[in-house]
């Protein structure tokens, strides 16, 4: 049989960007945006993308609404997106000089190897970030309790509609999952064309009610502060409140920051820590509706933004998401306590035992966290060259060099991408746990 042969460098990393795609699972959980400018690998991209303003509606009988005193105001909003950091391979000299034709490509190991191992950190990192994105979590979120029944699926589907995602989602879960909740789970089964094609990791594996469903491995393990989770922290307002207007809010300082507030809170001991992606509450703050206009049936909740330290017991300035808001068309919650007026010393709960580690799974709509990619710029020494993927917008360079002095030869595999929440995609996540 004849043997064909291709360009040696073009051949291992269309090769490598081929098992790199086909073995990545994320792809269909998140959106994908590519920067149009290469990316230098040092320095990075920032952009910032405005959000459009809302309004409020009023019905009026025997005539239309008196605007005598002024319409409403247009605030417009904006998130940030970045993209700082990079994700490699590499591989060895002798393993790229064994691929000399596709069937040799198709046999590496170390290629095959190389390519999957970057595709499972993407997707770690990739579903680390959603994991923690949410302010919502249902079920409980003290421990590691497996999603054992439908009821606990039903739980987060509901308070999703109820943040009004309307649109499709898709749950993310344990290996532990699947095993507790047996036949309500209708698997989708493995192609031989997907084993002939590369694919060695199973993506949307099956379905619950009709929710595709991702299982996996690769949902992080967080340990959350060493604050008390309960009956200790209470708001810190013996003067002024935590109340905020949409438009101080609405500009984001940094990437996942748009509709954030600061809080401050008192009653731990010494130097306890909160940390980035808790979730907590406040007693008789309790969620809003926008849509429907009404107060929901659960206390909001709230995501830690950023890692925070106790001075004496007392956290300044701990930022979070949502901002409370308790007017107009972003409104986000209705105080309960003292008819709205009483803002100091309510008491808030942590969610999660104090140092615990916690392993929250999550439902997710597409539109909830953007991917952001971009060509990585072309080195100015050695050879390198790049390879778009078709199923996602990213592109993996490869660079070979030597060194003169040793006489050494190397080879690697970038790719830049980083994950960004979009503006409400936190109310379009929630995380999940059984009851």
């Amino acid at each position: 049989m004849t043997t064909v042969t291709v360009d040696q460098a073009k051949l291992v990393l269309n090769s490598f960007a081929a098992l790199f795609q086909n073995n990545l699972v994320s792809t269909n959980l998140v959106t994908w945006r590519k920067f149009d400018g290469e990316m230098n690998d040092r320095n990075g991209l920032t952009v910032v993308e405005q959000v459009t303003p809302d309004y409020y509606t009023e019905w009026t009988k025997s005539g239309v609404k008196d605007l005598s005193g002024g319409v409403q105001d247009t605030h417009f909003g904006s998130e940030q997106y970045s993209l700082t950091q990079t994700l490699s391979s590499s591989m060895g000299w002798g393993d790229f000089q064994k691929i000399k034709s596709i069937g040799d490509a198709r046999e590496s190991q170390a290629l095959r190897k190389a390519a999957i191992r970057l595709a499972t950190d993407v997707d770690s990192y990739i579903m680390r970030y959603a994991a923690l994105a949410s302010n919502n979590w249902v079920g409980n979120a003290n421990g590691q309790n497996a999603v054992s029944t439908f009821a606990d699926m039903a739980d987060a589907v509901v308070r999703l509609k109820e943040e009004g995602v309307e649109d499709s989602f898709t749950a993310v879960l344990s290996y532990q999952d699947w095993k507790a909740l047996g036949n309500d789970v209708v698997g989708n089964p493995t192609s031989m064309m997907d084993i002939a094609g590369g694919i060695y990791r199973q993506g949307f594996s099956g379905n619950i009610a009709g929710i595709p469903t991702i299982f996996t491995q690769q949902l992080p393990a967080v340990q959350v502060g060493d604050r008390v989770a309960s009956a200790t922290s209470v708001t810190d307002y013996a003067t002024g409140d935590f109340d905020n207007d949409y438009k101080d809010v609405a500009i984001s300082t940094a990437p996942g920051k748009y509709k954030s507030g600061k809080l401050n809170l008192k009653g731990q001991a010494g130097a306890k820590t909160l940390k980035d992606g808790e979730v907590f509450t406040i007693a008789g703050v309790y969620a809003w509706d926008p849509r429907a206009k009404k107060q929901l049936h659960h206390l909001q909740q709230f995501r830690v933004i950023g890692d925070h330290t106790a001075a004496a017991g007392k956290f300044s300035n701990v930022e979070y998401f949502p901002a409370v808001i308790t007017s107009g068309p972003h409104k986000t919650v209705v105080n309960t306590n003292g008819g709205g007026s009483t803002w100091d010393g309510l008491a808030v709960t942590h969610l999660g035992v104090a140092s615990s580690v916690v392993e929250p799974r999550f439902l997710a709509n597409k539109d909830a966290i953007v991917i952001n990619t971009a060509d990585l710029i072309m080195p100015a020494s050695d050879t390198a060259q790049r390879q778009s993927l078709t199923k996602v917008p990213l592109s993996v360079r490869m660079w070979r060099a030597s060194e003169f002095d040793t006489g050494e030869h190397k080879i690697r595999f970038d790719v830049a991408l980083e994950a960004n929440v979009m503006a409400d995609g936190r109310e379009r996540i929630i995380r999940i746990n059984g009851s």
